[in-house]
Formats: C-alpha cells, structure tokens, sequence
C-alpha cells in the first residue's frame, strides 16, 4: 500500500467540459467554488493543529464514508443493490447522533487508508481492524467490535489449532488484511509456504470461490463472513480464534474533534443496547465480546517508500445513467453497447499506460457482459480528469446486471472508487429491435453491425414465414445440423472475419440461401487464442460429456456455457468435462489481457437418447483439471 504525507486540507473537486472520448480532460474552474490555494509553508505548522475534516463536515452536513461493499454480512449489496450490512447500519447510526447525512464511497479495502490521507473521504468503516501499523498512518475511533478469525477449509479439512498446520498449503487472503501480514510473518518468511501458495485477492469473496471451486486449500478472513460462506456443504470453518481482531471506525491524523464527536455517538449507542441490537440483527451475536481501549501509536507516518499515492474518484456517468439503480437503462439481449465515466485522479501518482480499469465484481457472473481491462492513454497529473468508454455486450437472459470496475495502477493494486455499470436486460418479445428487412417479403434476416473488433458480439436476427425449415450457421459449420425456429435470433463472437448463412427450405422443396459476412478487426496486442476444441464436436446424447480443451496466450481466461459461467479465472492452458443438459449449447472461451479480449465460442447440439438416462442435476458436473 502507498502511503503519504497528510494533506491539511481537501482539494475540491472542479467539474469539466467533455473534449475528447477515452482521454484527459483538462479542468475549467467552477466559480462558485474556487479551488482553494495551497497554504504558504509558514502556515502549515499552525493549520495540521486544526480538525479541518471536521469542519468540512459540519459546513456542508454531510460525511465521506469509506467502505469496501463486499463483505458480507459488515458491508453488502442487496438484491435491489442498496447497501447494507453491520458496518453500514451502525454508521448510519453514528451519523444521525452526529446530526449530519451519509455518503456512501464504495472502495477497494486496501486503498481506504491512502483515501484518508489526501482527503478523498472523511472517514473509514469496513470491518477494519485497529493495528499499530494502521495507527501510524490513521487515527482511529474507540472499537466498536471485537471478533475473531476463521480459517474456511472444505468439509474434508481436517481441524486447524495452530497457523503451523498449514504448511505447504494454498491459502488465500484479502490484501492488505491484517491476515495478509499474519500469513506474511508466520508462514512465509519462516518458509512453511512458498510464495507462490499465497494467494492475495482484492474481494475475499473471490477468494472463496476459488476454495469452493478446488483452486486453495484455505482461505483466512474474519469470523462471521466465514460463517456465511460455510452455508455451503462443500465448505466448513476448521480453525478459529487464533487471531482476534478489534473493529473501528478510520479518521484522519489530526482530527481529534471529529474522533471526540464519533466516540460520543459510539458511547450513546453502546449504552443504549443498539450495537448490541445490530449485532444480534446482522451477525446473530446475542453478547458482544468485551472491548478494550485502541493504544494510540505516535508519532504519524508521513511518507513512504514510493512517495506517492494512488486515488481516484468518480466524477459522473457520461452515457447510460442507472439513477443509482433505481432506472437501469433497457438493453437488448445480447446487444452491443458503449459505457462511460468520467474520473478524476485525487492522488499524487500520475497515471500512465500501466494503469488501467478493470472488471471485479458484479451481481451475477454474467455482469462482466465481455468487458475487458481499459489502460490509461498518456499521463493524468493529480487533479486531472479523464474519460473510460468500455464495449460491452448484455447478457442473454432478461434481468437486471450490476458489473463493478476499479482501478488498478501497475503493481495490479487496486485503487480508488469503485465505479458500475447497470442495465436492465430486456425480453425481446417484449421490446424488438429495429431491423431493416432483406428485399423478400417473407424472409427477414439481419444483424446489428457487420464490422466489429476482435473480441465484441454482434446479434443475428431473422424472421421467416411459409416455409419448412430454417437453418443457421457459419461458413465453417454444418448447416444441417442447425436447424432453427422460424422467428429466432443468435449472439456470435467470431475471431475472425467470416460469413454467416440463413438456409431456407421452401415448403416445395425449393432452397434459399441468406448472407452476411462480419468483418473482425484485429486488435493488436489483444490474446490470442490458440485453441479451443469440443470432443465430441457436434452432437451428444443427454447424460453424455463433452471435453474442453484451450490453450491461450498470457491472458485472464473464462470458460461459459450458455452465459453459464463455467470457470472463472481458469488456465491458460487446460481442460475440462461438462455434461451439459438437452438443447443447443454455446460454449465461449474469452481471454483478456490489457490490450483487449479475445472470445472463440462453439455450438453442440445435445440430444434425447433412446435408452434410459440418468436424471441430471441442475448443477453442472465438471472435472477441472491442468494440462500437463
């Protein structure tokens, strides 16, 4: 984590005109609120005395409020992507005693300190744990809760009462937990584990879903989010209580009076049973473990070994507002779309081609929508704004989708404000799309674009009347084997260019035959998909696997089925069983990389066998496993 000196004061933040997609925008100064000057040196001694935050907070009645949203059940979105959890309710809660409304920043967990520091929120509240390492860079409130950790193993794991036991395993952690540093110390650098068995992830949700999915051994984060993710059978908590952690509320250096006014409200609702309410209501805990005071650690950080760091915060949507999820957009299934943001860099790093911004997270596997990683162009000084345009492409099936995207600067640290798309995926009965048909009145076939880049989808749609049979399919594939409804439309991903056909048998017998062919730019730099091979190819019966195989280039890869996420985060070079249930399946292989994403996808027909077959389950069965 970057650290620096402490700022004395909050730049504010100046909106721009729009001047140029995808780059830097230069400021032009709002004159109702001046950008206030930088205090003279001689000043400055005198100003670090003053609870300036504080201040801030009282002139415009509102505080910053820093957390990181996923980690339930302290801090989550709900199903209609409101914010909730312990750690939201009991600052709401704070903040009301504090005669003062909330603003809600949704952040990486290992930036919320650097966000102190340069002002960009006012305080820090994310199941944060009180340590002399954070104390020497932030102040931090009296502690609120007292819980304790918990190492999330499979049900096969056997019981773990010392950290010792975990040799030689794969564990993964949040970054810049305090389990990071307790992984650090007592397993790295003693040598129990090498370096490439521990496991940092941004979200501990990930990380969970790697344990779950056979990718670690264990995963070691707090108590209660454990508790929830061992819902599942496949998981079971197996060491706990090893290392208690005291929760508080973050604040910056020199801002004892906006500490003095946090630790009142703290004390109101401690004494009148509320946190011991909110404990009971959102971590089932009927008795709070007994709080002891937070030692104060002096003298404060100021600098680093970088001297610099990174921040960023959202300036406004561009295109596609969601009004805070309240009124996604409506997009098509499978519908190519253009999203943008406006950020501005509040650091003191400057950005350049090794920053980029990045999917994370989403309500759903199929949030992603194909989005792939956007690197800065050029250099953004502090205090620059600049504009993110990313292709996406809407999911298949009707619902509404929350992607998440951040920051990443070139140590792949994740940084600043998180920043959404929303859309709301409609049926296209219900809505149609504008088509412009072909010249024969009962045929109609057509598609959204016929010139993309490597990596984005394009949507086929036709509608035929008074015939026997339709098929479609690509130049590559055999058109009798895919035979279509007469009204009906197809999401493709073609590497490269290539023509697509409509195959129309008359009710006489006679044929027609329909073409369009889509042009695929190459990106240069973009992965490359070297191979992606179903066994069988075409068809299987029902209760019968098909074996995926992949080799790619250097990428982050995802293997779906039918907008199914089958593996996520996989291999660059593996393959994998599924057994997938009757009808059409499409398989898609998407890579992605810093330069843009390479999708392949595969069509295989599964088909009702004659004998007995067994009954499938709903979930997928699959056999992931490595290459040699």
């Amino acid at each position: 984590m970057a650290h620096i000196r402490n700022w004395t004061f909050l730049i504010l933040f100046i909106f721009v005109q729009l001047v140029a997609c995808g780059s830097k925008v230069e400021p032009t100064p709002i004159p109702e609120e001046p950008t206030p000057l930088p205090l003279p040196s001689s000043t400055v001694e005198v100003a670090s005395k003053i609870d300036l935050t504080w201040a801030k907070i009282q002139e415009t009645g509102v505080m910053v409020v820093g957390t990181s949203i996923d980690y339930p059940p302290f801090a989550f979105y709900k199903a209609n992507h409101q914010v909730d959890g312990f750690d939201v309710a009991l600052i709401r809660e704070v903040a009301a005693r504090m005669g003062v409304e909330l603003k809600f920043q949704d952040m990486p967990f290992n930036s919320l300190i650097d966000a102190l520091q340069i002002g960009q929120i006012d305080v820090a509240i994310s199941a944060m744990s009180a340590t002399p390492e954070r104390e020497a860079f932030v102040d931090f409130s009296d502690i609120y809760y007292v819980g304790e950790d918990a190492i999330l193993g499979t049900a096969a794991s056997a019981e773990i009462t010392t950290l010792s036991q975990l040799e030689n395993s794969r564990i993964g952690v949040q970054s810049q937990s305090v389990y990071e540093n307790w992984v650090r110390q007592e397993l790295l650098e003693p040598g129990l584990i090498n370096k490439r068995d521990m496991y940092i992830y941004a979200e501990a949700n990930q990380a969970v879903k790697d344990l779950r999915n056979g990718r670690l051994d264990y995963v070691i984060l707090d108590l209660k989010p454990a508790e929830l993710a061992a819902v599942d059978a496949k998981l079971s908590i197996v060491g706990q209580g090893l290392n208690s952690q005291r929760f508080a509320i973050a604040t910056p250096t020199n801002s004892s009076e906006l500490q003095t006014a946090i630790n009142r409200a703290l004390t109101e609702l401690q004494n009148e049973g509320v946190i011991e309410q909110l404990a009971a209501n959102y971590l089932d805990i009927e008795n709070l473990l007994p709080i002891d005071p937070v030692p104060q650690i002096t003298p404060h950080a100021t600098t680093n070994a970088v001297g610099c760091v990174d921040a960023m915060a959202f300036i406004t949507h561009l295109n596609l507002d969601d009004k805070d999820m309240t009124n996604p957009p409506q997009i098509l299934p499978g519908e190519a779309f253009r999203k943008g943001w406006r950020v501005q860099n509040v650091g003191t790093c400057t950005w350049n081609s090794t920053y980029a911004l990045t999917y994370v997270d989403g309500s759903e596997p199929a949030a992603s929508m194909g989005g792939s990683i956007i690197p800065i162009t050029g250099e953004i000084n502090s205090g620059e704004f600049y504009d993110f345009y990313v292709d996406l492409v809407a999911p298949i099936i009707p619902d509404t989708y929350q992607g998440f995207w951040s920051m990443q600067n070139g140590a792949e640290e994740f940084f600043g404000q998180r920043i959404w798309v929303g859309i709301s995926v409609v049926d296209p009965a219900i809505v149609t799309p504008a088509v412009t048909p072909t010249p024969t009145p009962e045929i109609n076939f057509t598609v959204d674009r016929t010139q993309i880049k490597q990596g984005e989808c394009v949507r086929f749609a036709w509608e035929v009347k008074n015939i026997q049979a339709v098929y479609f399919y690509a130049e590559n594939e055999l058109w009798d084997q895919n035979g279509m409804p007469g009204t009906g439309y197809s999401i493709e991903c073609p590497q490269e260019t290539i023509i697509y056909y409509l195959r129309v048998i008359q009710r006489d017998g006679s044929e027609d035959t329909y073409a369009i062919p889509i042009i695929v730019q190459s990106v240069a730099g973009s992965p490359v998909i070297e191979e992606f091979v179903l066994s069988p190819s075409d068809q299987i019966v029902l209760g019968q696997c098909v074996t995926i195989r992949w080799i790619v280039t250097e990428a982050e890869v995802m293997l779906s089925r039918n907008d199914f996420s089958l593996w996520e985060g996989a291999p660059i070079q593996g393959y994998l069983d599924d057994c997938p249930p009757v009808g059409t399946m499409t398989y898609v292989l998407e890579a992605s990389g810093p330069n843009g994403t390479s999708r392949v996808q595969k069509n295989l027909s599964v088909v009702q066998g004659t004998t007995e077959t067994a009954v499938l389950e709903t979930t997928p069965q699959m056999t992931p496993s490595l290459l040699p």
